[in-house]
């Protein structure tokens, strides 16, 4: 009776080249794997982070838009039936008139009493296109303020009724 020479276990301790190569392969595609899903998670973290940004400033910005149309006595700019990047607005009882809502280097800003404009929205995020349309009177409904702006590639929109 003959015996094999790898027939004992004492003889066969290690691995085979291609056993190895196998193992590496393997050990390869579970690496990369689990980059790539490390990758895409922290991608969409991020874009997750901008677009809660971009949703926060402009629902901050409409927030100080509708604050300065709350009981306006005097819609400066624009005319009526006239639109424009700038809205001056004098409030009834206020003593800080009048105040100015612009954009200034990607920033919207606001200004009271004729000082200097404070930007009031954060450096993560560009304001563009910001606009605002006077919305004359008609019949029994009161004129309005349209606000428009762009955060990224996300328009944002208000509509304020002026009432006395």
């Amino acid at each position: 009776m003959t015996s094999h020479p790898f027939a004992s276990d004492k003889l066969r301790r290690g691995f085979t080249l291609i056993e190895t190569l196998i193992y590496i392969a393997i050990l390869s595609v579970l690496i990369g794997s689990g980059m790539a899903g490390a990758f895409y998670i922290i991608d969409s973290s991020e874009k997750n982070k901008s677009d809660i940004n971009a949703e926060t400033e402009a629902h901050f910005l409409i927030r100080k838009i509708d604050w300065a149309l709350e009981g306006a006595d005097i819609l400066n700019i624009p005319a009526p039936a006239a639109n424009g990047p700038l809205l001056s607005v004098n409030k009834d009882n206020y003593a800080s008139n009048p105040v100015v809502i612009d954009s200034g280097s990607g920033r919207a800003r606001i200004s009271k009493a004729g000082g200097a404009p404070i930007e009031i929205t954060n450096t993560r995020v560009s304001i563009q296109n910001l606009k605002f349309e006077h919305l004359p009177s008609v019949g029994a409904k009161p004129p309005a303020i349209r606000a428009t702006f762009q955060i990224g590639t996300k328009n944002f929109e208000s509509l304020k009724y002026l009432r006395k």
